[in-house]
């Protein structure tokens, strides 16, 4: 057993909202001796989160203090927990840091308690504290498992069936398509057989979308002539819109939306790389945190737009049967993960910080050791 684990910690507070490696230090901490009903485990992989940069500028991550909201791929190696068996491949929130301790009356960290049938499919107080089924440890790696079955896979399941059933008559647009769940959002369209038009920064990116993920189209978010090229790609409207971006993109995309079409919100992406986080009010709700604005919210309404904006675990009750149907595409070749791993603890800084300055595909996940 070991007895003490690494921690990064937000060392010194961000300047001007940039973040650099100077924001983070390296400790040594000692493992405490576990109390009845409480877990150690060994942190194998971490997935970075787009908000990470912004809960350490506004003081939601404190300095001095390790982010512990992170979800995480663990293995059990002591457990006092009936919840939990050593051995167990899990998931869960921890710090940055390769050990942490666990227990299955722990609540999430900051989102509010599931409903009483995630409670009881996790058998934990927490949506993201639940050990995955040992025949999908067998047959995907945990890169795979924190992706596909995390998040940003389910997120793009429940997402598109939500916003179905799509039909192949369905003009359907997905922002952040090279990004996690914009990835898989894509693919699950196309697999529908609708026609399916990504977005992406700059042209090498939209061409990876097109020959990756096998979309029809990919048109750059930062032309000049953003408008012009949505119409052009779309002359007979828009359907479905799937967002994980907001701002601008959203504003020209909802602009050309058809009558009675649907829409999917679930991030925020153009808030949370700008450069400069905006200082003007807090949002206070779901919608207005996802880029949803009043101007929107008014296209919406006179269109009789379906529009909308959850957080995913509203549907982890449903989680197994995701689980299967994401394993059936993908192990008949009709469904790619998009791998983008930095392997090794000491690279947790390089990758949190590079993540907001260099484009990437997928989740970015950092990988601390293996199963």
């Amino acid at each position: 057993m070991p007895q003490t684990f690494r921690q990064w910690i937000y060392a010194k507070p961000v300047v001007n909202d940039t973040l650099e490696l100077e924001q983070f230090e390296m400790r040594e901490c000692t493992i405490p001796e576990l109390e009845p009903g409480q877990a150690l485990v060994r942190v194998v992989l971490v997935n970075v989160h787009s908000a990470t940069r912004m809960r350490m500028a506004r003081g939601i991550t404190k300095p001095g203090e390790t982010d512990p909201s992170n979800y995480a791929c663990a293995v059990v190696i002591k457990s006092r927990d009936p919840a939990f068996k050593e051995g167990d491949v899990i998931t869960c929130q921890t710090g940055w840091q390769d050990f942490q301790v666990i227990s299955s009356s722990d609540k999430a960290i900051g989102y509010p308690s599931p409903s009483e049938l995630v409670k009881a499919l996790n058998g934990t107080n927490s949506q993201w504290t639940y050990a995955f089924r040992p025949a999908m440890v067998k047959m995907w790696s945990p890169a795979v498992l924190m992706e596909m079955f995390g998040t940003s896979g389910m997120t793009a399941y429940f997402g598109v069936r939500e916003c179905g059933p799509l039909m192949p008559s369905d003009k359907v647009a997905v922002a952040g398509t090279a990004g996690s769940v914009g990835s898989i959002a894509a693919q699950l369209a196309k697999i529908s057989g609708s026609y399916v038009v990504g977005f992406a920064g700059g042209s090498d990116r939209c061409q990876w979308v097109v020959d990756t993920l096998g979309i029809d189209s990919c048109i750059d978010y930062r032309s000049g002539n953003l408008k012009a090229e949505i119409a052009d790609a779309f002359p007979d409207g828009i359907d479905v819109y799937f967002d994980g971006v907001g701002g601008t993109l959203t504003e020209a995309v909802v602009g050309l939306m058809n009558r009675n079409g649907r829409m999917v919100s679930y991030g925020a992406a153009a808030a949370l790389y700008a450069d400069k986080f905006d200082s003007g009010s807090v949002p206070t709700t779901l919608r207005q945190m996802v880029g949803i604005t009043d101007e929107i919210e008014t296209i919406l309404r006179e269109r009789n737009i379906k529009s909308e904006a959850w957080i995913v675990d509203a549907f982890y009750h449903e989680r197994h049967r995701a689980e299967d149907d994401l394993s059936r595409l993908m192990l008949a070749g009709r469904l790619k993960p998009i791998r983008n791993m930095v392997v090794g603890f000491e690279n947790l800084p390089n990758a949190i910080v590079g993540m907001y300055r260099t484009g990437h595909a997928g989740k970015l996940q950092v990988e601390f050791g293996t199963l």
